[in-house]
């Protein structure tokens, strides 16, 4: 899931290592946060997708805004197969994916897409019905065989509130833990925030975005452990995930 090197000293770097190995298996969600631009933050994203050589290939789903989807389309083409076994995309806003699907080209290759009105509850069922089908695809999901990105926060933050938002991500969270899949939520605000304060007790870490540079770095926060990463790179393709 990262990387680079320089995590400082042998045994923090064990242990950050032990850390990130006890998150993949045993099911795990991260709240990324950090107000940088979207393709940024789609880098990161698609790092924490998996490796397109995975064997066997990471079940993968992004759950975006519609606006957000060509972005979202790309990561899914990054990071694996685009047949429907092994990735789903599910945008959020109907009036704005009715204009784009008559703009897109009938020869593009795009991943099956579920298309969801603003109700939060249609958008709970949608993802619990596709982590159940990849279950059936897979004969059983291994651990970190499935992998979400769940771009929506702000707008369902937004639309519904901290409270609605907070029983969603509860859902949301516990479902993925028990396929045993690796999900990041995208929360685009300092880490020091009221809203990642209020969030983070969900999470099994936090991942804390900057631009340093010309480059992407990250830092982790692990809940249960008085454990965080030093500043490391984020790698334009997929680790060895």
């Amino acid at each position: 899931m990262v990387a680079g090197g320089g995590m400082g000293p042998d045994d923090e770097g064990i242990s950050f290592a032990h850390a990130l190995a006890t998150l993949k298996e045993q099911g795990s969600a991260l709240l990324v946060v950090g107000s940088v631009p979207e393709e940024m933050f789609a880098t990161a994203s698609t790092t924490m997708l998996g490796d397109p050589g995975a064997d066997p290939p990471r079940r993968r789903l992004v759950v975006t805004p519609e606006s957000n989807r060509e972005s979202a389309q790309r990561r899914l083409r990054r990071t694996g197969p685009l047949s429907s076994e092994y990735a789903r995309l599910i945008t959020r806003g109907g009036q704005a994916r009715s204009a784009a699907a008559g703009t897109r080209p009938l020869d593009e290759v795009t991943p099956r897409t579920h298309g969801i009105d603003g109700s939060i509850r249609e958008l709970g069922t949608t993802v619990a019905e596709v982590i159940e089908e990849f279950d059936l695809f897979a004969g059983g999901l291994e651990p970190a065989e499935f992998r979400m990105a769940f771009d929506c926060l702000p707008t369902l933050l937004a639309a519904h509130g901290r409270e609605t938002t907070f029983r969603f991500l509860h859902v949301m969270i516990a479902q993925a833990r028990s396929a045993s899949g690796l999900v990041h939520f995208r929360l685009p605000r300092d880490v020091t925030s009221e809203a990642v304060r209020l969030f983070q007790p969900l999470f099994d870490a936090t991942v804390e975005l900057r631009i340093e540079g010309d480059g992407l770095d990250q830092r982790w926060h692990f809940r249960d452990r008085d454990l965080t990463s030093d500043w490391l790179p984020v790698a334009e393709q997929p680790a060895d995930n």
